[in-house]
Formats: structure tokens, sequence, C-alpha cells
């Protein structure tokens, strides 16, 4: 593959897809050997019994370690469950005759503890809080490496009372064993203070685990509630095994226990892997109850019941910002702001879009646990808000658009009542006279052919005159120097007979399709003209072309100018602007009295 594709996110996406399926496959793989390799080495009458027991400790974690990794936020903790299995796998050794093996297994199995206490710690995110939970994964690390482990180097055997191997006085030897003989002190006093060490580390760990569960949010503690209930049962479990073994070794509660405590740590896996369940499920319910809310609008007070509701968290609040800078409107409309909201121990995240605070999120900062929930409910927010802002748009735009066209309806009628009265004033009355002279010519013609003629020479005057007020009159409609040599010419043409000094620079300006050449000329056109009528002590106007993507104008003088309009644009103004807009253009107007006009216009080019 080339390191352009892997550079692409789409690959990486697959990858990323394609890796749980590969280490799901890798851990069955696993599982399966270390079953194979306890069903071969254990004794006969319970073979199955102990097959069945290391199937569920090596596959129940790694069964929800490859599901932990479906998802982006649990993958590392998914990791840590496959990596955890697979140690455990090792304890399938001990079951083995070979002493080097038998000693591995023993001591793997001794590796559970410190496996075990983080993952419970570090649920659900992989990784421990600082403080106290620390404090403890580190004490129960360094009590197994050093009393533990360490003890593997001057112990003769070790204790038989274990469910990680059901030999009793046929065990092998511990191949470990660096002296001749077990130190007398390692009976004495090592492994009763161990025991003692660990089962005091093992009930602060259930503390700390209680003490977090009533710490957490309702919603969380139907995550943490699974492996609450399973870390706690297998450290009092582990507590109890421990002391009754030392009280009462040869006592039948110890093997009971014993195995008691071994089906814990399945149980925790299984904890593990419905926590998480929960938790995807948890997470679609809140998001599918919140985007069917905000499916009906952003209304805030049922969105702050929806949300109060769906995160199980009654601080939860919808602000807006208030015209007041750094203050707030809660969704009943009081006045707040961040401070006060933090005094009252609430957390507050604002809502952004391209660095605008659109709204902000009031909740508990307990809720900081889970942040891609609330990153996911402010998404949906945030698309709420963008959608609400487009329709806006839209309807406005809709709005614009039928102004627009009443307006060029109007202008169209008062046109077409304009080249009416027009043809009637002009063209019309010089036909009425024609015909009338044409009468007087044809009596004339019999009476006095001399008279007719003359009669009928007025008659082609007339005429001449009619064709050239229906020449004037259509060139007004579409000036014929436009369509025949373009933009720049026709405008210079319309300059070289404005009364007021008038100048026009062009560049790059080439024909454009008579649609765009329309809408601009007779944009400059009613410009100039309001020059002309309005600006009074104009010295001059000035008409600028210029072509680059698109193409460019500008009309200035410097005459009285005028303020800004109030509302829409109308007459003239508005006139330019709708027929710029008619293709795709965009007009502006800049004056202020005193200071002149300047009217820029920009039509996109195809």
């Amino acid at each position: 593959m080339s390191p352009t594709a892997l550079r692409d996110p789409a690959t990486r996406n697959v990858k990323r897809a394609r890796l749980p399926l590969a280490v799901g496959g890798a851990a069955l793989a696993l599982c399966t050997l270390a079953v194979a390799e306890t069903a071969a080495t254990a004794p006969a009458d319970s073979r199955w019994e102990r097959a069945v027991l290391e199937a569920l400790i090596v596959g129940v974690p790694m069964a929800a370690g490859v599901y932990g990794m479906l998802s982006p936020r649990t993958r590392r903790f998914g990791a840590m469950l496959i990596g955890s299995g697979a140690i455990w796998s090792l304890t399938a050794l001990a079951e083995s005759s070979g002493s080097l093996l038998y000693s591995a297994g023993r001591v793997s199995g001794w590796l559970i503890f410190p496996l075990i206490i983080y993952l419970m710690l570090a649920y659900p995110d992989g990784r421990l809080a600082p403080g106290l939970d620390r404090a403890l994964f580190g004490a129960v690390t360094a009590l197994i490496a050093v009393l533990f482990v360490g003890s593997a180097l001057f112990v003769e055997a070790y204790p038989t009372q274990t469910p990680w191997a059901l030999c009793d006085a046929d065990c092998p030897a511990n191949a470990f064993l660096v002296l001749d003989a077990e130190p007398a002190v390692i009976d004495a006093v090592v492994t009763p203070l161990r025991e003692l060490l660990a089962i005091g580390l093992l009930l602060g760990i259930a503390g700390s685990r209680l003490a977090r569960y009533r710490a957490a949010t309702p919603l969380r503690r139907r995550v943490i509630g699974p492996v609450m209930v399973a870390s706690v049962a297998s450290v009092v479990t582990l507590s109890l095994y421990l002391g009754v073994r030392r009280a009462a070794p040869d006592a039948e509660a110890v093997d009971a226990l014993g195995w008691l405590w071994a089906m814990t740590i399945p149980a925790i896996a299984a904890a593990f892997l419905i926590g998480l369940v929960r938790r995807r499920t948890m997470v679609g319910e809140v998001l599918t109850r919140v985007s069917l809310e905000l499916s009906r609008g952003l209304d805030r007070t049922q969105l702050r019941s929806t949300l109060a509701a769906a995160l199980d968290d009654p601080s939860v609040d919808v602000l807006v910002p208030d015209r007041l800078p750094r203050r707030w409107r809660d969704a009943d409309d009081r006045l707040t702001s961040r401070s006060e909201i933090v005094a009252r121990g609430y957390a507050l995240t604002p809502i952004t879009d391209d660095g605008q605070v659109l709204a902000a999120f009031v909740y508990d900062p307990a809720l900081d646990h889970d942040d891609d929930l609330l990153a996911s409910v402010r998404s949906l927010a945030l698309a709420t808000v963008r959608h609400e802002r487009l329709v806006a748009e839209l309807a406005g735009s809709l709005h614009d658009l039928e102004a627009s066209r009443k307006r060029i309806a109007r202008a169209a009628d008062l046109e077409r009542s304009r080249i009416e009265r027009d043809l009637h004033d002009g063209a019309q009355q010089r036909l009425i006279g024609m015909r009338i002279k044409l009468s007087v010519a044809e009596e004339l013609a019999l009476s006095d052919p001399q008279a007719g003629a003359e009669v009928v020479h007025e008659i082609g005057d007339e005429i001449e005159a009619t064709l050239e007020e229906l020449r004037a009159l259509a060139h007004g409609v579409y000036p014929s120097v436009l369509g025949d040599r373009g933009l720049k010419d026709a405008l210079r043409t319309v300059l070289s007979r404005s009364p007021v000094p008038a100048s026009l620079l062009a560049r790059g300006i080439t024909r454009y399709p008579s649609e765009v050449e329309t809408a601009v000329y007779y944009t400059c056109l009613e410009a100039v003209q309001n020059t002309i009528k309005h600006a009074g002590r104009a010295s001059g106007v000035w008409v600028s072309l210029q072509q680059s993507h698109d193409l460019r104008f500008e009309v200035r003088d410097d005459g009285i100018g005028f303020g800004p309009p109030d509302g829409e644009l109308n007459g003239g103004l508005g006139n330019m602007r709708d027929r710029l807009e008619a293709v795709g253009g965009h007009l502006s107007i800049d004056s202020a009295p005193g200071h002149g006009t300047r009217i820029r216009g920009t039509v996109p080019l195809p």
C-alpha cells in the first residue's frame, strides 16, 4: 500500500474497523490453546471443570475486550482486557507436570491481582483517576511484586489451596527457588503479612468503588453499577478466602471460597461487557430523545426538560447570550452569568459556530466523564441552530424574491404604459395625420395634381420623422449600440451626451451574455441619470468597468449624497438591485450627505 493511501482517512478507518476482527481471531486462538492445555494436563477427575474455568477466565475478558475495541472511546480499555486475558491464559501452565511450566503458571496466577485491580479502578475510560485510585493500585502492585512474586525465589512449594492448580502432595517443585531451603521467615512472617496487607488493600478498593458509585450521576451508575457489584463481591470473596486459608488451611470452605473467587474474575469481565453495552445503548437512547425533541425546533424550555430526563440531571439548563457582555439568559429568561453558575457548583460549556457563541449547556460536572455524550448533544443542538438559521434565511430570501417579482412586474407595467403612451402621443398621431393627408392628396390628385404631389411629398417627410421616432423608441427599449458593439461602447455613448462631465474607465471588458450586458447597462444608466437629476453641485461622474473572475462596475459622483435608505430599496435604487439579482449579481450603495454617492455592482460570469 502506498504512503498516500496510508495517510488517507478512509483507509485508516477501514484499518481500524478490521483491527477488532483481527484481535478477536487471535484472542480466540489463544483462549482455545489455553483451554486445550488445561484439559490435557489437569487430573482426569476434574479435567472438564478446570477447562471450563480456564475458558471463562480467559475467554470472557477477551470477548469483552473485543467489544470494547469497537468504540474509539473504550478502545484502550478493550485492549487492556484482551491483554489481561492473554496473561491470565498462562495460568493453564499450573496444571503442567514440569517444574518450570508449573512454577510459571503459579506465578502468573498472582498477576491476576494487579491486573484485575487496575481494570476495576480504570473502568470504563482505561485510565486511573489521580489520588486514591493511583495510590491503591501502586500499593497492590508493590505488594504483589515484592511479597508475592518476589517470594517465589525463596519458597520450596506454592500454597496448595488454590483454584489455579489441582495438585496437592504431588505438585512439582518450585523451579525459581534460589536457596537450598526455604527460610523460616517466609512462613512465619512474609506469608501472613502479605495476606493481611492484601486484605486491607482489598477492603480499601471496595470502599473506593462504593464511594465512586455514590458520587456518580444516575446516568453513570447504570454503566458502572454491574462492575461495582461484581468488583465488591470479588474483593470480599478474596478477602474471606485469604483469611480462612490462613486460619484453617484444611477446611473445606477454603476450596469453595477459592473456586468462588476464581469465578468472580469472569463475572467482573462479564460486568465490564454489560456496562459497555449499557453505555452504548444509553448514549443511543439519549441522542434519540434529544434529536426527536430538536426536530420540533429549538424550544429551550422543552429541550431543558428533555435533557434533564435523558441525562437524569435536573440541573441541566440551556442558555443563550444576552445583549449585555458575559451575561446569559436561561430557559426561563432569567439573567445569569458564568461566575454565578460555577458558584452553584455547575459546569457551563458553550455551543459555538465559526467562533460565534450561539448557546450554552449547564450541567452537573460529574457528566464530564461522558464528554463524548456531551459533545454529541452539543453537535445535535448546533445542527438544529444551523438548520433554523438556514430556514430563516430561506424564508427571508423567498420574501425578497416575492417582493422583487412584484417590483419587476410593476416596473414592466409602467414601462409598457410608457411605451403605449409614447406610441399614442407620437407615432400614432403622426400616422393618423398621414392618413388624413393621404385623403387630401387623393382628392387633390383629381382637381389639382400639382398640389396633390406637394402633399404626397410632405407625407414622405412625415414617414421619415415617424421612422426616426420609432427607432428612438426602440433604442430606448434596447439600445442598438449595446447589441452591436457591447457594454463599453454603449456606456461611452450614454456618457457622451451627459450634461455633467463624465468619464469611463474600462479594463479587460469583452462581450457577455445579453442578459448580463443589459442588466449592467441599465444599472449604470440609472445611476448616471440619478447623478444628473439629484447630485446637485456634482463636478462629474466617473464610471469604471473591470473584469476578473466576475464583472465589476462602479458609478461615482462627488455630489450632495444622501442618507442610507430606510427599509427596503424602492424606486430607481430598487430597480437597480432587482436587475442585478436577476442575473445573480450583487449591488452595494455607499452614500452620505455631503460626501457623494458610490454605486458598486458585481455579476458572476459563466
